[in-house]
């Protein structure tokens, strides 16, 4: 994954003709600003400052959002508590799994119900920071993430994201996502222990598998 120019790869801006590009720079500097954690090229991390197409007052209906620019918009609604700015960034029949939950979150009313008891049980204090984002396709994007509480890391809260996304009716939204997160328990070699004794079971009685 390369975040090395996060806006520059995919501005959704970039089909404009240059006699436009005064209101593209006017409306991008009274967009508020939002820090992002980039990885380089040599593969340190550095905290850089991108200015935020979802909050800038420029609208074209004939430009269509890349993937990587919904998810960043995406994770920058849940950081502000503002779920009406993530509503239509969700298809309506977006499938959603957390691994933490026994069951997927289907459609965007469910979805939208569960960002919003995230968020009520939260504070704007703890701050989703993307570490690494993929950027080159156009239906899915991958994402790395860890939790800052004030700045600093939480603890236990790094995870990764995928999403897919298509265009419904001209705007681009995530049609399914999946989180995966760092548990707090670490058993470290006794799960290679558990698969070990799951597997040879399995190659002792196969009729088990139906139970898998």
């Amino acid at each position: 994954m390369n975040l090395a120019s996060p806006l520059c790869l995919s501005s959704p801006y970039s089909s404009l003709k240059v006699t436009n590009l005064d209101l593209v720079n006017a409306s991008f500097a009274l967009g508020r600003r939002k820090k992002w954690r980039a990885v380089d090229g040599s593969s340190e991390s550095q905290s850089v400052t991108v200015a935020s197409s979802a909050t800038t007052s420029f609208h074209d209906d004939n430009v269509v959002d890349s993937a990587s620019t919904v998810v960043r918009n995406f994770y920058e609604g849940i950081n502000a508590h503002n779920l009406d700015s993530v509503e239509y960034l969700i298809a309506e029949n977006c499938v959603y799994e957390d691994l933490v939950f026994p069951h997927p979150f289907v459609g965007r009313k469910e979805i939208l119900e569960f960002f919003k008891k995230f968020t009520n049980s939260t504070s704007k204090d703890l701050q989703f920071v993307i570490d690494d984002l993929s950027t080159k396709d156009p239906s899915s994007v991958g994402v790395m993430w860890h939790l800052e509480w004030k700045g600093k890391s939480f603890p236990f809260s790094k995870g990764c994201s995928f999403y897919c996304l298509e265009v419904i009716n001209g705007k681009r939204q995530i049609t399914y996502g999946r989180d995966c997160v760092e548990p707090a328990i670490k058993p470290g070699n006794a799960t290679l222990t558990a698969i070990r004794s799951v597997t040879w079971l399995l190659q002792q009685f196969p009729q088990l598998a139906k139970w898998l």
